[in-house]
Parts: structure tokens; sequence; C-alpha cells
């Protein structure tokens, strides 16, 4: 029959929960109303558990997460007694789930009252059972929800999963308040996971911080303070990039507050001001990533990466067996800073878009004295006025005479390492400065640095290498065992090549080399030649100012028995 009733008299009914398709992605209309009450009493919507669960924060920033096919959710915010989920997400738990069949999916929208980022965070997630997928679009994880909770920050998968995605990892690490490490653990180490693992993510920021001290940080972190756990092959792991928070401790406190930072005056949400860089110092706030695993399919980060490992051990080469089992492929778009690869076997393919270490403040006088050791003196002479204007505190670890990069592997398939900054310069004769008049000065770009303070070092051969730009105080080393310089003992293990090796730029301070081991002592010649090879062309030259490599070598060139090509010794 009919209704006589006109269309816009009729009930409004709400279809606009953010419901997702979990394989095709597309968003699902599901009726509130039909959720609202059921046969029994529990209703989806007035609880806090089932198959689809929403909430909203005291912004107005809306959730939904939803289950799809076996098992529920139980959603727990940080003020549980008050009979509403309306602020901060305490724990996300998952219950009777299934490897194979079960996709948890989350969405948020930003509030309709206010202007706000759409994002909620949340504390913990929780499934003791495997599932299959969990994507939570547009949630972070982090420590800093509010109100505060005791309970520990981390996402614990314990029967394993094949795909792990949210937006961002959000860790601020105050030592002085017995902070812990975010930990990110899929499988167990006693029943470790028979499938493989995806993990895609945006950022992570990672920062540590002394609240009693009164000393601004500068010694480097070494212990991890988020740390991804895969019992089992990490098949694909994704992330936009890894580096400090944009705010500090003074930060922290001033959002809790709901006020300004007291150093600067600027609003909570901001970065740090230039001028306030040295408070923040790169290299003694930045808490180290750390990626624990069996092995590696492809491992990508989009952005910066700054104190980020990958190994099997909890620390990067503390054995011969620390190492994963192999890496396919390893590929890094920005500037990779504090970077270890720790592998057993293989790399198939390894790149820096733009290049290993930061560059920024380092300079190539003999009194830089850059090495493996962690308490090594930083430079003592000023830079050339073409490298100032770089804040204090903002340059990475290469300007602190410290490793930016280790790699070790049995054999690595290619190597690409292009540079991660162009130099401008002007010609010397002042009558040449301005060709073009109007006081303006005729620049020309040369290379700029692709590898800086770093080692790339295999046991075994490597296939291609291509470099665009300079090596400073680097070394790529075939016919080398790390492990073995670590402990002060022989490194020659075996006959090795470099199939072929390109550059496109000079060695300063750096030594490319097949089976052959280098002075220590300060001679730059050549300890034991070994049976090694490299064919090759580097079209700039080999310097040698008397500094030293990340292997704690002197000299620069490229060193082997047999030598095919333009391949200079300085």
């Amino acid at each position: 029959m009919a209704s006589n009733i006109a269309s816009y008299l009729s009930p409004y009914i709400p279809t606009d929960l953010y419901v997702r398709n979990p394989e095709t992605g597309q968003k699902e209309s599901v009726s509130a109303a039909s959720l609202y009450t059921h046969h029994n009493v529990n209703g989806a919507l007035v609880s806090n558990e089932g198959k689809i669960v929403t909430g909203k924060d005291r912004a107005g920033d809306e959730w939904t997460i939803t289950v799809h096919g076996p098992g529920k959710v139980i959603v727990t915010d940080t003020t549980p007694n008050d009979g509403a989920l309306d602020d901060d997400i305490d724990t996300i738990q998952i219950v009777g789930s299934n490897i194979n069949s079960t996709y948890v999916t989350g969405s948020t929208s930003a509030s309709v009252r206010t202007l706000t980022d759409g994002l909620v965070n949340f504390n913990r997630l929780i499934a003791t059972s495997g599932v299959k997928s969990v994507q939570l679009n547009g949630f972070d994880l982090t420590n800093q929800v509010s109100p505060a909770v005791s309970s520990t920050t981390g996402i614990y998968l314990l029967g394993g999963a094949r795909s792990l995605e949210f937006h961002d990892i959000v860790g601020l690490f105050d030592t002085a308040n017995g902070a812990t490490p975010i930990q990110i653990q899929i499988g167990q180490a006693n029943y470790p996971s028979n499938v493989k693992t995806s993990i895609y993510l945006d950022s992570i920021y990672n920062s540590v911080f002394d609240s009693n001290s009164t000393t601004i940080p500068t010694d480097p972190i070494t212990s991890p303070w988020v740390q991804f756990t895969v019992n089992g092959v990490l098949q694909n792991f994704s992330i936009v990039s890894t580096t400090q928070s944009a705010v500090s401790p003074n930060y922290v406190e001033a959002s809790q507050q709901g006020t300004v930072d007291v150093w600067t005056g600027v609003p909570v949400s901001g970065p740090a001001p230039a001028a306030y860089q040295f408070f923040y110092n790169v290299v003694g706030t930045t808490g180290r990533t750390s990626v624990q695993t069996v092995s590696v399919g492809n491992l990508k980060v989009r952005g910066s990466a700054k104190n980020f490992t990958v190994q099997r051990d909890t620390t990067p080469f503390t054995s011969s067996t620390s190492g994963v089992k192999s890496i396919r492929n390893a590929d890094f778009g920005g500037t990779a800073d504090g970077v270890a690869l720790d592998v057993q076997g293989t790399i198939g393919r390894l790149r820096f878009r733009r290049g290993l270490g930061d560059s920024k403040g380092v300079f190539t006088s003999s009194t830089q004295t850059p090495s493996t050791d962690q308490n090594s003196e930083t430079q003592t002479v000023l830079l050339p006025a073409t490298k100032y204007g770089y804040p204090l505190g903002s340059t990475g670890y290469a300007a602190d005479g410290l490793v930016s990069g280790a790699i070790r592997a049995r054999r690595i398939g290619s190597l690409k390492a292009t540079a991660a900054n162009v130099s401008y310069v002007t010609a010397q004769n002042p009558d040449y400065v301005s060709l073009r008049g109007g006081g303006t000065p005729t620049v020309t770009s040369t290379f700029g640095d692709a590898i800086t303070n770093s080692s790339i070092t295999t046991t075994g051969s490597i296939g291609s290498v291509s470099v665009d730009g300079n090596l400073i105080n680097s070394n790529v080393a075939s016919g080398y065992d790390y492990q073995a310089h670590l402990q002060g003992l022989s490194t020659l293990r075996q006959p090795s090549r470099i199939r072929s090796y390109r550059q496109r730029g000079s060695l300063i301070n750096s030594q490319v080399t097949a089976s052959t081991t280098l002075n220590t002592n300060g001679s730059v010649t050549s300890a034991d030649i070994g049976n090694g090879s490299i064919t090759g062309h580097v079209d700039g030259n080999a310097y040698s100012t008397g500094g030293r490599s990340a292997l704690g070598t002197y000299g620069a060139g490229v060193i082997a028995r047999r030598k095919v090509g333009r391949l200079p010794v300085g």
C-alpha cells in the first residue's frame, strides 16, 4: 500500500556510520537505527563490544571499528567508568578471530563543530587469536593518550597477522618518569607465526628525553624505544619516515595544560623554531626504531630514516648470528642517517635515493675523527663559509663524528646511492664570479655527498654499484668480515669481487675495496691485499686529507689486487 506521507516528512534514518569493506576499501551504508536495538538488551550502539563499535572524542572526532568475519571487538577508552566512549582509546581488543577470515577495519571522521585533523589516539591493540587484516585508518598509536593511563603502550597480535596498517606512531619517552618502549609484537617467541606479515604505517615519531636534566642531550640513543618484533617472516615493511618528534618535553607539559611552550611561547601543535633547535638535538633525542624479525621481503622508507635498525637480535652486530636471514629489497627515499642493516645472508637490492648519512656540518680536515667508537672526538675546526646556516642541533650523526650507516651482509646484488645534497660553487677568480652582470653570482653545481661516515660490507661479493655523488669518510668493501672488525680480528676471509662499480663523484677519505684489509694505525698503505677484483669507472678523484673512515681506516681510492677501468687511488 502506498504511503500518503510526503517524502520530506518521512522520518530520517541515518546511514552515515563510516564502515569500510575490507576487500574493496569502499564505504558501506550502515543504518545506525538498525544497530541501536536488537532482540537482546545489548544493541551494537549501546555497548562497547560487538561487530561494530563507534565513539566520539571530546573534540568531536568520530571513529568506527568493524569486525568482518569471525570475532568481535571490545573497546575501552581512557575514562572507562563514565559510561561513554568519549575520550582517547585505551584498549582495542579483538576476540574470537581467525587468521584466515577475520578483517578488522577502522575509520575516522573529523569534527563537524570545530577544526580538527580527524585523527584518533589509541594506547593499545590486543588479539590473542590470529587476524588476517587490521586496517585502522586515521588511528595513531601513542603513549600520550589523555587522560593518561597506566597500561603499557603497544600492539600485541599474539596469534599472528597477515597485514597491519594504521596511521602514525607518536612516542615521547621521559626517562625521568620511568618511560617504557612502545612494542609492536606479531606472534610469540615460543609459538612463531607461520604466516608472512606486512606492516604499513605513515610516520614514526620517536623522541627520548630526561625532564630532570639541566643539560642538552648530545649522546646517541642506542636502545630501542619503538620496537617491532615479528616472530616470523616480515613480507613488507613500508613507512613514510621515522624521525624525532616535532615536540619537546616542554611541549608535552604544555599540551597537558592546554597552553604554549614555556621556552618559545608558540602553540604546542607546532614544530620548534630554528632558533630553539639546539634544545632538541637530533642525535641526542631521536629514539631508536628497531625492526626485529627472521627475514624481510620488501623494506621501504619513503622519507627520512633516523636511528633505524633491522636485525634478528635486539641489537644489531652483537654476534655472527644477530642478523636477519635476508632482505630482498631495501629502499630509502629520504636521507638515511644512523641506519643499521644486519643481514646474515643476501641483500638483493639496496637503494638510498637521498644518500646514506647526513652530510650537513661535516668537514673533511684531519682534525675530524669519525669512527665506530661513539665516544670519538668530533670536529674542532671551523666550517668553510659555504657550509654555514645550519641551526645548532639540527645536524646528524656524521657531524658528531659518529657512524651514519652500517650495512653488513654475505652478498649484495645491487647498490645504488644518490647524493643527499647539491653543492653550488662560484669561480675562485673574483672577475668571473658574476658572468651575467647585475651583481648576481654565477654558480655551478657540483657533486653532492652520497655516502657519508658509513660502511657497506659483505663477506662475499657485490654485484653492481652505482653512486651519484661523493663518498666521505666511508667504505664499500667486499670480502670483508664486519663482525671480525668489531672484535678486532682479521677481516680478510675469502676471494671476492665488485662486478661493476660506477661513481659520478670523488672518494674523500674513503676506500672501495675487494678482499683487502687496510691499516687502522694512521698509515694509508694496505695491510693485506687478498684475492679480489673490481671493474668500473670513477669520474672524480681520490683525496686523502688525513680523515678516518667509518671502518677506522685511512687513505682514499679503489684498492684490489685486480682492477679494470678508471679506479683512482689517492
